[in-house]
């Protein structure tokens, strides 16, 4: 009898090739491209035919009906937007999803059910998620997460947000490092963020009549170069434009090699040179724990990047966490983009690199296909610092 997890891995791959993909066109505009790598977020209409996504809606609201749905109590509430109340805890207004896999239990989830609603819908949006994929993997260079669908490999859902329900500022991906005690846990890491919007033709979000923008925060400056990672180091940071003039006016990534010496834990930052052909390093080399689980710029501006000039140019892509968060200064760097969750419309960006927020939706639920492309992680190192 087959392997269970070898199952897993062949049920979801019969999805994506068993039906041919029916988007107008699974051809992404070269300035998407060229978006997701400056760090911004990439938007394409109509990416659905607005009949394919009334029979995704269909099948997603009879799903949720019947109590398929999983809500995951991310989500605050529009009374008070960007927090989380479990006092207030109501799951009818909460986020929840239809996934394709439950983590937490290791089974398949409803999603790839062939049993469960219109089954075929999920199949045929499964195959163009698919050839979506393929394609980003070689325009985007990120060879990395073009395998077969599995559990370990990639995410998809069904995302419902109800009514009043809206989701705080964060990123959907951290470095390794910054995970403390559950880094380099799973074989691999979320790359690239991607939504499909499944509401009605009249919903209403610029006008404040049904509101559930997806609120992101992308650099003022564009980026020198391509964000994200390299060669398996995630981007923490930003090194600003120099402020003497005397660069080329865009802001630089800032990565975080972990693994030193062959350690994880053993760290060092660096941004790509000028040419782009190696690494800069503006750091020495430093311990994890404790440096990275300070708060704030103001640590790595005066305790690790030890030449003042660069210091004060750097700033987090999200700065940690913690009860000092609300005194920080806002960056300056960044600015404010919403993007309306029109019925449709697909939306893409790097996973690492875009702080970004959902607006509180008013009295209509809001429905998306979403999920993330991963990418393998390093090889684990054989000398490893336990945090």
């Amino acid at each position: 009898m087959m392997p269970s997890s070898r199952r897993r891995r062949g049920t979801l791959l019969a999805l994506a090739l068993t039906t041919p993909p029916l988007a107008s066109s699974l051809s992404i505009p070269q300035t998407a491209i060229e978006t997701i790598n400056a760090g911004g977020i990439a938007v394409v209409p109509d990416f659905f035919s607005p009949s394919f996504v009334s029979r995704l809606r269909s099948d997603a609201v009879n799903l949720h009906a019947e109590g398929q749905f999983i809500t995951d109590g991310l989500a605050g509430y529009g009374s008070s937007a960007n927090t989380r109340d479990k006092r207030n805890f109501d799951p009818s207004r909460d986020r929840s999803v239809l996934p394709a896999y439950i983590p937490s239990k290791r089974t398949p989830g409803p999603f790839v059910s062939s049993t469960l609603g219109d089954a075929d819908v999920r199949k045929q949006m499964t195959s163009n998620v698919a050839s979506l994929r393929s394609e980003l993997s070689i325009r985007l260079d990120r060879p990395g997460f073009d395998t077969p669908d599995g559990p370990e490999n990639h995410e998809i859902s069904y995302t419902r947000f109800g009514p009043g329900a809206n989701l705080a500022r964060h990123v959907d991906e951290h470095h390794e490092e910054l995970k403390g005690a559950r880094g380099w846990s799973a074989p691999t890491r979320r790359s690239i963020s991607w939504l499909v919007y499944l509401n009605p033709p009249d919903w209403d979000a610029n006008g404040g009549k049904d509101g559930g923008a997806l609120r992101t925060y992308e650099r003022r400056s564009r980026s020198a170069y391509p964000v994200g990672a390299r060669n398996g180091d995630l981007q923490i940071g930003w090194l600003a434009p120099s402020r003497d003039g005397d660069d080329d006016g865009r802001e630089r990534p800032v990565f975080l090699d972990g693994r030193r010496d062959g350690r994880s834990g053993r760290c060092s930052l660096y941004v790509d040179s000028d040419d782009g052909g190696r690494r800069a390093y503006v750091t020495e080399d430093f311990d994890a724990d404790p440096y990275l689980f300070l708060t704030g710029d103001f640590f790595v501006r005066n305790l690790l990047i030890t030449n003042r000039h660069l210091g004060r140019r750097f700033h987090y892509l999200e700065q940690p966490k913690s009860a000092l968060t609300k005194y920080f200064r806002d960056d300056p760097g960044e600015t404010a983009r919403d993007v309306a969750p029109t019925g449709g419309t697909l939306v893409m960006f790097d996973s690492v690199t875009l702080p970004h927020e959902v607006l509180a939706t008013t009295e209509r639920e809001r429905w998306a296909a979403s999920g993330w492309f991963h990418e393998k992680h390093q090889p684990i190192p054989t000398k490893q610092i336990i945090l």
